[in-house]
Order: C-alpha cells, then structure tokens, then sequence
C-alpha cells in the first residue's frame, strides 16, 4: 500500500491549487496588495489546467495550514564561493567527447548514483531536508553542496532540448559523479568509511540542487543520463516563497556589495521592486496573461516558459531575481511531466513543504519520502535550536 503522498503524485494539479490558493494574506510582512499581484500572475493558468486534466487527478481534501512554516531564511548557497573551479570544470566538460568503444561502461553501484535527487524549489525547504536526510547513516549526500551540474553543464553532442545521445551518456555521467559524489572528498570527513560508496550498493545517495526545477534543459538532461535517478520536489506556498527569496536576495547582496554606496543603492529596492521586475519579466515574454479560453493556451505557455527561463539564466544569472517565476510551479513541473511521461508516477515525488514541520507527537515525518527512496524509517525527533 502506497502511503498518502506517494498516492497524490497523480493528483499533483490539485496539489497545486492548494498551494497557490492557501491565504497568508494577513502576514505581517506582506501585505494584500502585492499577494493579489503574485497570485494573479498564474491563478488563470492553473484554473485552465485543472479544468483540463480534472477528470484524471486524484483530489486533495485538505488544504495547508498557515500558521507554521519551515523557515529557510538561512539557507546556504555556495554557488558563489566555488563558481572559478566549477567554471574550469564546464570548460572541460563543454569540450569533451563521447566514450570510446574500448572506454569501460560503470558497474552496477555506480550507476545508480545518485538514488534520488531534490530538485527544488528555492526556498521551499530544500536545506532542512537535507538536513534530516543526513542523519541517517545509509543515506550518503553528495560531497558538493548544490553541485548545479545539470543546469550548468552541457555537452557539446546535447541535442537542442538538453537530451544526450546514447554515445555520450556514459562520459557525461561518470564526470558529473566525479564532481558531486567525488571519493577523494569523501576521504577528508569524520568517519570517512561512513561515505564509502564502492562495494556498497544498499548505501542511497543523493545531492540537492533546487535550481534543476526552474531549467527545461535539467529536466532533460538527468532523464536521458540517469535513467534509475527518482526526482523530489517541495512545493511551498508561493507568496511566502517569493517573500523569503527576497530575503534571500537582500542578505546576499550584503555579503557581495563591499562598497557601503554600491551596497545601499542594491538595498533601496523593496520587494514590490522585485515583483514588478519580474511581473514584466513574465509578460515580457509571454508567459502572462495567460487566455484560458485558447485553445492552444498551453502550448504557448510552454513555449513562453522557454523564454522566460533562457532570459532569467542568461550569462549564467541563476535566475536570482525570478522571485515570481520560481513560484509558477504549474509552468516548471509541466516541463517535467513532458519529459518523463507516465514514469513522472514513479520517478517524481511532490512534498508540501509544510508536511516536514513537527507534528504533535514531537516528530518529523518522512516516511512517505523514505518510502519513496526505498528506505525503512523517516520518523525523526525534532531538537529546536
């Protein structure tokens, strides 16, 4: 018997409308205004969906309470401070070519590296996740932090989508493990042994880059390079999302703005500044309006979220500023659902965010997540810091 989330994944739309519809709009710190404008962006759209795919999904009977909420505000992100080395490493990626015929294919172990990964979304508790993932010995996370490996790295034989053709997967694979679950890095922790994945195939691996999620070509890439791969998202109600992704954005631009006049003049923008760049953004590019009455409605959506997300990732810009777009979750997830067809029912997890808060009983429940992976337990003592 499969357990509650588990069970939804075909009931993901409605997952969806919960989600975008849950009302915090008496937060302190975002006011009705500027929560209409966020909703309005994509409430049309998922309507339309919903009418459109009703009669197939399962629904969901219980909204999301409001009142507590996994806080994320210091979520690390590390991209900055490897990005020199990560670039070399592109460089060498972008260059080479595919395996030759007497090159060895990988063993069984290593070619289920990683067993899982989450892949989003930014600020939907990803790190606190994470986390709890940790604490369980047979669970292994990859030696990078965010390793951004395949929204960062192409192969020169990636057809236009992101998809490698068979003749370079092997290649392709076998660097990305290099880089994320490297051994030689793994032998530098506490308790090195504790990290040893050869020779250990009930160990489950797995990183967590939330910026897959946001990227159509990621989508494509990990499918056609690991096909035993499960992918996890966490979906967070997208208001309080865009408002701790503004957070996010400001205690970055302290840390990076040494100059007390540049730094003041990046700090000026308020997060109504944000919205309304990333409102013109989206409509910029056509992913808004969005005319439920056309018949082709999400054709042009798909099509307009290619350009949105190639404007949001131009020159490497990791979509920092797409405080909305990370929030248009039917947008994202429909790139993932095309790509993995009916094995999205297997492969692809979906997790309210606000599940992994503690429950009564002074746990953390992820057995649904730990049943996903394939994995006994999931129940985890909550300790507040």
């Amino acid at each position: 018997m499969r357990s509650r989330t588990h069970r939804v994944q075909n009931g993901l739309i409605m997952l969806i409308v919960s989600t975008a519809t849950i009302s915090l709009l008496w937060s302190s710190h975002i006011t009705k205004d500027i929560s209409s404008q966020i909703r309005n962006a994509f409430s049309a759209m998922i309507t339309h969906i919903v009418d459109e795919k009703k009669d197939s999904y399962e629904i969901m009977g219980n909204e999301m309470e409001s009142n507590i909420r996994i806080e994320t505000e210091n979520e690390p992100n590390r991209m900055d401070d490897n990005r020199e080395e990560m670039e070399n490493v592109i460089a060498d990626i972008i260059v080479s070519s595919p395996i030759s015929d007497n090159e060895s294919s990988p063993d069984e172990t290593e070619s289920k590296i990683p067993t899982f990964i989450v892949a989003g979304t930014q600020k939907g508790g990803t790190e606190a996740l994470l986390k709890y993932l940790k604490k369980h010995r047979e669970i292994v996370p990859s030696s990078r932090y965010e390793p951004h490996w395949f929204d960062k790295v192409s192969s020169r034989h990636e057809y236009a989508n992101g998809t490698l053709p068979e003749s370079a997967v092997v290649n392709y694979a076998r660097k990305y493990r290099d880089y994320a679950f490297n051994a030689t890095q793994y032998k530098k922790r506490k308790n090195p042994e504790r990290f040893e994945l050869k020779g250990h195939p009930e160990r489950i691996t797995f990183e967590k880059t939330p910026l897959y999620m946001f990227v159509p070509k990621a989508a494509h890439r990990i499918k056609s390079t690991l096909p035993h791969t499960k992918i996890i998202f966490l979906l967070r109600d997208p208001v309080e999302r865009a408002y701790s992704h503004y957070k996010f954005i400001k205690s970055r631009m302290m840390k990076r703005f040494k100059n007390k006049n540049l730094r003041d003049k990046h700090l000026d923008h308020r997060f109504e500044d944000f919205i309304q760049k990333d409102l013109r953004a989206l409509q910029s590019t056509g992913v808004i309006p969005f005319d439920k009455n056309d018949p082709l409605a999400l054709v042009k959506l798909d099509e307009a979220w290619e350009r949105y997300t190639k404007l949001k990732m131009d020159r490497g810009a990791s979509a920092w500023d797409a405080v909305i777009g990370r929030g248009l979750y039917v947008a994202q997830l429909r790139v993932w659902w095309k790509v993995y067809g009916e094995q999205r029912k297997e492969k692809i997890l979906v997790v309210k965010s606000e599940d992994m808060r503690p429950k009564e009983d002074g746990y953390i429940h992820l057995e649904d997540i730990f049943d996903f992976i394939g994995i006994v337990g999931g129940r985890i003592k909550h300790k507040r810091e």
